[in-house]
């Protein structure tokens, strides 16, 4: 039996991802052959498959070890993969109340994320005091909300950054140009790749990760340090494990996700 809590693909048995499970829905649960999660799903419920020993698409595992920004950095440095350099910061009392470690600030111009933001919502371009104070009253907003969490990373000054669509064995780059933001939704445009070699540079650098990780849905956001005149260095930036679909829209989203779920069951269910 297979079960589905995606509403984009029909299994064997449905449930609404957010609906009431009784007892009755457990023990039924708990026969399931595979199960198919939306990138939505509670930890709670992926771990109860997970602990049975239950296959479960998409990979969600590290999304909930490694949550948020901080969560992504720290994984990226586990992984010891090249990132951007970065102070994390897990609550703003780490910067004013350290009784072990006084906090520098680096040199401006920098950047300050958010924990939990997404399409460059938490991201801001810190150029002098007034921009980091200004920074840090809307991290304190977000604290007394009960969202905790920052990144101070080092400012890559480029005029393109790169995004990573990865679907089951589908993997689909796109190049991006613009301000400080080049996410789609702050403005940014799609652009060729800069060279065919950077391109594959930039897949094999994704490759390696995602044979680290086995992540199989998930949007990779990337940038580039520039080492000489025509030479550039990607860097992971981001992880999203949800993901809008301006860039390949919704249709062509469901046929790739649908594509997939059929590879994992063929690969799963006998």
């Amino acid at each position: 039996m297979v079960v589905s809590f995606w509403s984009i693909f029909e299994g064997d048995k449905n449930f609404f991802i957010f609906g009431h499970l009784n007892k009755v829905h457990l023990c039924e649960l708990s026969q399931a052959k595979a199960v198919i999660l939306p990138p939505s799903a509670p930890s709670e419920l992926y771990f109860f498959f997970k602990h049975q020993g239950i296959p479960i698409f998409p990979n969600l595992e590290l999304k909930f070890k490694f949550p948020g920004k901080v969560g992504a950095l720290l994984l990226f440095r586990a992984l010891n993969l090249p990132h951007p350099k970065t102070i994390i910061i897990p609550r703003l009392c780490g910067v004013e109340e350290d009784p072990y470690y006084t906090f520098k600030r680096p040199d401006f111009p920098f950047v300050v994320k958010g924990n939990f933001g997404d399409e460059g919502s938490e991201v801001f371009l810190v150029k002098n005091e007034e921009d980091f104070e200004k920074a840090l009253r809307q991290i304190k907003a977000w604290e007394i909300q009960g969202r905790f969490g920052l990144l101070i990373q080092e400012y890559i000054p480029t005029d393109f950054d790169a995004r990573v669509i990865v679907i089951g064995k589908k993997r689909l780059i796109f190049f991006r140009e613009g301000g400080f933001l080049k996410n789609i939704a702050q403005g940014g445009r799609l652009i060729p790749p800069p060279n065919p070699e950077l391109e594959e540079k930039t897949m094999s650098f994704v490759e390696e990760f995602l044979e680290k990780t086995g992540l199989n849905y998930v949007a990779i956001d990337l940038l580039f340090k520039q080492r000489g005149d025509d030479e550039f260095m990607p860097l992971l930036s981001e992880l999203n494990y949800t993901f809008g679909r301006r860039l390949i829209g919704e249709d062509e989203h469901e046929r790739l996700v649908l594509a997939a779920i059929k590879d994992f069951l063929d690969g799963v269910v006998r």
